[in-house]
């Protein structure tokens, strides 16, 4: 009998890794494979052994044109609700072609907590969060015993070399993109990172790396 999300994760040791450029040099490899499960965002690029670690255990992805036929997933999981205006363009079909794949293993995130998260960053919901925060937040509703994130800055430094679209892109393009947004909504890494700061960095569970730790005390 397939075992649930909640039953994977239960009492485990987390670690969530993202495509920042902070994470080069950081030499969190060992560290980040040491734990029992290891999360990546997106294209799930690995970049340097030394500094991203090798494991991939669960992506969590923005619906967008990414390959995993090749990678073998504990889960998968889509970072945007269908409630979003985008869902059935973006999303819908990466969705259904992994559906077959990963079966019971492929989840939509919450709807519930994807607009709490919304809501919170703007009352008027046009600050769409990044795939980044809402995994935290939607990992931080499981019952895991702790939760590393690394390479997760909110745009305190650029993408790494390795992301595909925005790898050794200034610091202030990739802003003045995220600025501009699209359908009126757009990311706000500033209003992002004080909900972290603020809302979820509170959690015991939480450990974050060096570069992260500087911008929070």
């Amino acid at each position: 009998m397939m075992r649930s999300m909640r039953e994977y994760l239960k009492g485990k040791t987390v670690a969530i890794v993202g495509p920042a450029q902070s994470i080069e040099g950081s030499n969190n490899g060992e560290l980040i494979d040491s734990h029992d499960v290891v999360v990546r965002l997106n294209y799930a690029n690995i970049g340097n052994p030394k500094d991203s670690g090798t494991k991939t255990d669960i992506v969590y992805y923005d619906g967008s044109n990414h390959n995993y036929d090749n990678v073998t997933l504990e889960y998968l999981i889509c970072s945007y609700p269908t409630t979003e205006w985008f869902f059935a363009h973006r999303c819908l079909a990466l969705a259904l072609h992994n559906t077959d794949k990963y079966k019971n293993r492929f989840k939509i995130i919450d709807k519930s907590l994807y607009n709490s998260i919304k809501t919170a960053l703007d009352p008027k919901q046009k600050s769409r969060p990044n795939t980044g925060l809402i995994a935290i937040a939607d990992l931080l509703s499981y019952n895991i015993k702790s939760l590393f994130i690394t390479g997760l800055d909110f745009y305190r430094s650029s993408y790494a070399k390795e992301h595909p679209d925005f790898g050794g892109q200034k610091l202030k393009k990739v802003k003045k993109i995220f600025k501009a947004g699209d359908n009126g909504d757009c990311h706000d890494p500033e209003r992002q990172f004080q909900y972290f700061k603020n809302k979820l960095y509170r959690d015991p569970r939480i450990k974050v790396d060096d570069f992260l730790k500087g911008y929070l005390d």
